[in-house]
C-alpha cells in the first residue's frame, strides 16, 4: 500500500469521527434545552403553594411532632407541589399574650398575608392566635384548625374563612364497646384530674353526657384528683364486675406534681383487678387495655387532606364543612390475654399492640432447620437400609453398617432433644398448676425490685410451702399429690386476682406469689385469705394436726424506698421466714420487713 493511500485514510477516518462527535455534542445541547423547556421543575418555584403549620407547641413534644409528621407526609405525597413553613407558639412554655403580640408582629415583617396561600393550625393556641390575628396577617387565605381537644367548633366555623378537623371523640360509643367485652359489668368508675383544662373538659363531658345515660343501669363512681393510696382503698371497695375507665392523661403525685402518662397507666393497672379503659395514645402499652383513641398523626393526616381539597378546589368556592378527627380502637393483646378476654369477640379493624406471633413463626427459621436436618437424617437412614439390602458381604460388614445407622440415629435424637430444650425455655407456665414456672419467678422477682426502687413503691414476697409434703407423698402416691398442688394453686389464683401480681409454682411443693405495691400489712391480709382458702377445701391429711393439708408462709416485706435490693436477698428473707413458720408446727405465717440499712442480726419478723 502506499504512503499516500495511507494518508488519505487516515485523513478520512479522522474527519468521520470529528463529524461524530460534532453531531453528538449538538444532540446532547438540543436535547438539554428541550428537558429544561418541559421540564416540571422550571417552574416549581412559582407554582409551589405555600402553607404555613401554626404549631402550638414545641418541637420533641411527641403530640404536636406527630401532627406534624402527619402533615408532612400526606402533603409530600401529594401530586401538587407545596412549601411548608412551620411557626411553634411554645405555648407550653410561654403561654404569655405579649410573646404572641411579638410573634404576630414578626409573622406581620415577613409579609406572610401575600406569601401564604393557606394556614394550618395545630391545637387550641394556634387557632386562637390565627383568629386574634386574622385580619392583619390572613385577611384572605382559608385557615384549617385541627387537635382541637373536645371544644365546640361553632364559633369558628361561622367565619366563612374556617373550617377544619374537630377532636370530639365519642365517650358513650367507647363505653358501649368496654361493656360489650365485659357483659357482667357492675359498676363504672371514672379516674380523672382537674389540674389541666383538657382533662377537665372531659371530666365535664362525661358528668354531663355519659354518666345520665348509664345511671339507671349501672353503679357509676368518678374520683378525681385522688392521691394513689385514697384511690387504691376507693377502688378496693368496688363490685368484683367493674371496669375503669381513666378520663386524664396525668394524675397527681402527693407532693403535687403530676405522674407521667405511662406512669400513670402502670399505676392504675397496679393497683386494682379491674380492667382499665382509656381514650390517651399514651396510655397504651403501660397496662391500659384498650380504648377509642384519636391519635395525632391521623389528625396531622385528615387536615393535610383538607388542605389539599381546599387548595384544588375554586377560589370563590365555600369551604367544606369541619370533619371529624378519624379514631381508631386499639387493644393491648397482653393486658387482653391478663384479663382473660375472648380475642374473637374484639371489633374488626382494631389495631393491637403487644401481638404475639405463633411460636411457630418466631422459630420458623429453626424449625425448618430442623426439618432439613431430619430429612437428611431420614434420607441417610433410607440409603443404608438401601445398602444393606445389597450388601452380600460378611456378617461383620451387615454390623457395622448397623453400627453407623445407629449413631446417625443418635445424633437426629440429640438435635430433637435440642429443640425441645429450646421450646422449653421459651414456655413460662408450669403445665402441673397453670401458674409461673421457676424462670419466670426470677425474671419478674428482678423486674419487680427494679420497678419498686425506681418508683419508691413497697413490695411484698410469700414463699408458701404444703406442711409435711413428703408425708403426704408417701402416703397418697404421687398422682394424686400432684391433683393437690393443682388444687392449691386454684386457691391462689382465687386469692390473687391482680393483674400486677406473679404467682409461680417453684418445687417441691413450694411455691411464690410476688405482690406489687402491698405493704407487709396488706400481704398478711392475703396470707390469712390463703389459709382460709385452703382450709375450705378440707383435704385429708391424716399426718396434719388439723386432719387437712396445711400450709406454711414467710412473707418479706420491702416498704417504699430508692436503693436497690438483690433479688437472692429478698428471696433468702423469705425462705427463712417460711422456715420459721414450718418449725412453729405449721399452718402459720411469719413474716419480716427487710430494713435497708440494719444488719441481717437486726432483722424482727412476726
Amino acid at each position: 500500500m502506499s504512503n499516500r493511500f495511507r494518508y488519505i485514510t487516515k485523513t478520512t477516518v479522522a474527519r468521520l469521527f470529528s463529524l461524530y462527535f460534532l453531531a453528538m455534542a449538538v444532540g446532547v445541547l438540543l436535547t438539554t434545552s428541550v428537558i429544561m423547556m418541559a421540564s416540571p421543575h422550571a417552574s416549581a418555584e412559582t407554582d409551589a403553594k405555600q402553607i404555613l403549620f401554626i404549631n402550638s407547641h414545641h418541637r420533641g413534644y411527641g403530640w404536636s411532632d406527630e401532627v406534624e409528621n402527619g402533615l408532612r407526609e400526606t402533603l409530600a405525597s401529594s401530586a401538587v407541589p407545596i412549601e411548608l413553613s412551620v411557626v411553634y407558639l411554645d405555648a407550653l412554655r410561654h403561654d404569655a399574650l405579649p410573646i404572641k403580640d411579638k410573634l404576630a408582629d414578626i409573622l406581620k415583617l415577613k409579609r406572610v398575608s401575600d406569601a401564604t396561600d393557606l394556614v394550618i393550625t395545630s391545637d387550641n393556641a394556634a387557632i386562637e392566635f390565627a383568629l386574634a390575628h386574622q385580619k392583619d396577617l390572613f385577611p384572605r387565605q382559608p385557615i384549617i384548625y385541627t387537635a382541637l381537644k373536645d371544644v365546640s367548633t361553632d364559633a369558628y366555623d361561622m367565619n366563612p374563612l374556617v373550617t377544619g378537623i374537630a377532636e370530639y371523640t365519642d365517650y358513650q360509643q367507647a363505653i358501649d364497646v368496654a361493656l360489650s367485652l365485659h357483659p357482667k359489668t357492675q359498676s363504672l368508675a371514672f379516674i380523672g384530674s382537674q389540674r389541666e383544662p383538657h382533662n377537665q373538659r372531659i371530666v365535664d363531658i362525661i358528668k354531663k353526657s355519659v354518666v345520665p345515660a348509664f345511671a339507671n343501669k349501672l353503679d357509676i363512681e368518678i374520683y378525681i384528683d385522688k392521691p394513689l393510696d385514697e384511690l387504691d382503698a376507693a377502688l378496693s371497695q368496688l363490685p368484683t364486675n367493674t371496669v375503669l375507665f381513666a378520663l386524664s392523661n396525668t394524675l397527681p403525685k402527693s407532693d403535687g406534681t403530676l405522674y407521667s402518662p405511662a406512669e400513670t397507666a402502670r399505676l392504675l393497672a397496679s393497683v386494682t383487678p379491674f380492667p382499665v379503659y382509656t381514650f390517651w395514645h399514651s396510655h397504651i402499652g403501660h397496662g391500659a387495655l384498650g380504648g377509642q383513641i384519636v391519635t395525632g398523626f391521623s389528625q396531622g393526616k385528615a387536615a393535610a387532606q383538607l388542605a389539599l381539597q381546599v387548595l384544588a378546589s375554586d377560589i370563590n368556592a365555600p369551604l367544606p364543612d369541619h370533619q371529624t378527627a378519624p379514631a381508631s380502637l386499639f387493644f393491648d393483646l397482653e393486658a387482653v390475654e391478663n384479663h382473660r378476654i375472648d380475642k374473637t369477640r374484639l371489633l374488626e379493624g382494631a389495631r393491637f399492640i403487644n401481638y404475639q406471633p405463633p411460636i411457630w413463626q418466631e422459630y420458623k427459621t429453626e424449625a425448618l432447620t430442623t426439618l432439613v436436618v431430619v430429612f437428611g437424617l431420614l434420607s441417610l437412614v433410607l440409603a443404608f437400609v438401601l445398602l444393606a439390602k445389597r450388601q452380600t458381604e460378611t456378617i461383620h460388614q451387615i454390623s457395622d453398617e448397623n453400627t453407623e445407622l445407629t449413631h446417625a440415629l443418635d445424633i437426629n435424637q440429640e438435635a430433637l432433644e435440642d429443640v425441645t430444650h429450646q421450646l422449653e425455655e421459651v414456655n413460662t407456665i408450669d403445665d402441673l398448676t397453670g401458674l409461673a414456672n421457676v424462670r419466670h419467678f426470677n425474671d419478674m422477682l428482678d423486674k419487680e425490685l427494679r420497678r419498686a426502687s425506681r418508683y419508691k413503691t413497697p413490695l411484698s414476697l410469700l414463699l408458701v410451702s404444703v406442711d409435711q409434703f413428703d408425708g403426704y407423698l408417701d402416703t397418697h402416691g404421687e398422682d394424686d399429690a400432684n391433683k393437690k398442688l393443682a388444687v392449691i394453686g386454684q386457691v391462689i389464683k382465687n386469692t390473687c386476682q391482680r393483674s400486677s401480681d406473679v404467682l409461680a409454682f417453684l418445687l417441691n411443693g413450694k411455691y411464690a406469689i410476688i405482690l406489687p405495691h402491698t405493704t407487709r400489712d396488706n400481704s398478711k391480709v392475703v396470707c390469712q385469705k390463703l389459709h382460709d382458702g385452703l382450709k375450705q377445701q378440707n383435704i385429708p391429711f391424716i399426718l396434719s394436726k388439723t386432719g387437712a393439708l396445711t400450709l406454711s408462709i414467710g412473707l418479706s416485706s420491702l416498704e417504699s424506698t430508692a436503693d436497690r435490693i438483690n433479688p437472692q436477698h429478698m428471696f433468702n428473707t423469705s425462705e427463712m421466714m417460711r422456715i420459721d413458720a414450718e418449725r412453729q408446727g405449721g399452718n402459720g405465717t411469719r413474716s419480716d420487713v427487710i430494713e435497708i440499712h440494719s444488719s441481717p442480726n437486726t432483722l424482727q419478723g412476726n
